[in-house]
């Protein structure tokens, strides 16, 4: 990776095999397309697995549920009567094994929404936190039975939701809405679910990485996978995978020259054990010079970059805590077969996966330098 800007992009692909242009290369990614680094900026924190189901206005919810059920097919699950405190509603689903409904039909349009849904609470923690810190007003949270959720409006008005499953499907289905507390912990929030056994949610959602964590784990030299980036290679050490989460560690070398852009981690702090060579690293407005031995903590959340500003090769062991970014390295970078290689030709392709993978795994890029 590196951190050199350059002025036309163009020569980016016409230099890829002279080592001393790689930071020229690399930061074609932030001049090629502004706008996509802005865009990278305000998409990158939201990590869900896609709109669900959807919430809409119906002036009688009881009959449009029979069009969607005689002409699309799909099952009415729930629903309730006009007397009922949220109004008459009705709900659908096509595949009710998989999702409690794809469609929910108000007579009030008040509720009409739309729905993401995320594969854990700790994730649906995560998005709540990052729509408070931008100061979105929330609008209700709520406890479903068959979902935890919570609702704030985009900036045109229309209503989403955010949600995690619960697996409780006991209950009839009907509007629930038990107020939740985001403050309480993890534990506290699960016993509302009812069911037989309250605990169960909460083993299926954490029992196996706490297990994974409890458990000794033993990782032989030179097993971990090992990935080219543009100038730099990464070779896991232990992976989220064994950690139950905990921490990702891995040993990264980078050439002369090398060195990403500035960018935001929203997720994880990194941590640096330098072994070889002179690393410079820019951090919330600081320089640091460091040199083998020297450790270095960066909180997420703070720009910074870092250049191996040496004549070698610089080394050093790399501790990201909680784990996850190795899934951007994988997503991002080419699978080294052969680590002894030199690093790959940049193209176009390989700093489109950049951009991409970086949307994905919450790294903001920094917008390029003007002038």
């Amino acid at each position: 990776m590196s951190t050199a800007l350059i002025q036309n992009s163009q020569e980016v692909l016409e230099q890829t095999t002279q080592q001393g242009n790689l930071n020229d290369q690399l930061d074609a990614l932030l001049l090629d397309d502004t706008a996509k680094a802005l865009e990278t900026k305000t998409s990158t924190h939201c990590r869900n697995t896609g709109i669900h189901h959807v919430g809409r206005y119906a002036k009688d919810p009881a009959a449009s549920a029979e069009f969607y059920r005689d002409v699309l097919g799909m099952q009415v699950v729930g629903g309730s009567t006009p007397d009922h405190p949220f109004g008459a509603t009705a709900f659908l689903s096509s595949r009710p094994d998989e999702e409690s409904h794809e469609i929910a039909l108000f007579a009030n349009p008040a509720f009409a929404h739309m729905a993401f849904k995320v594969a854990s609470l700790a994730e649906l923690r995560n998005i709540y936190a990052r729509v408070v810190e931008k100061n979105i007003p929330i609008t209700f949270t709520a406890n479903h039975g068959v979902s935890f959720a919570f609702y704030f409006d985009d900036p045109d008005g229309n209503m989403i939701e955010v949600y995690w499953p619960t697996g409780d499907l006991i209950r009839p289905l009907q509007p629930h809405m038990e107020p939740l507390d985001f403050s309480q912990s993890d534990e506290e929030l699960l016993q509302k679910i009812g069911t037989k056994d309250p605990q169960a949610a909460w083993s299926a959602n954490a029992s196996e990485a706490v297990s994974r964590r409890n458990k000794l784990t033993y990782m032989p030299a030179g097993t971990g996978a090992v990935y080219w980036g543009p100038g730099d290679q990464i070779r896991f050490l232990i992976t989220g995978e064994q950690t139950g989460g905990a921490f990702f560690m891995a040993e990264v070398s980078v050439p002369p020259g090398g060195g990403p852009p500035p960018h935001i981690h929203s997720r994880e702090e990194e941590t640096f054990f330098l072994q070889q060579g002179t690393v410079t690293i820019q951090v919330g407005g600081q320089t640091l010079h460091a040199s083998p031995g020297d450790c270095v903590y960066l909180p997420r959340g703070i720009m910074h970059s870092f250049k191996n500003t040496g004549n070698v090769d610089a080394k050093f062991l790399l501790v990201v805590t909680p784990a996850g970014l190795e899934n951007f390295f994988e997503e991002a970078f080419y699978p080294a077969q052969d680590s002894s290689a030199s690093a790959p030709l940049i193209t176009e392709a390989m700093l489109n996966r950049l951009r991409s993978a970086a949307a994905k795994h919450g790294l903001e890029l920094a917008p390029p330098a003007q002038g």
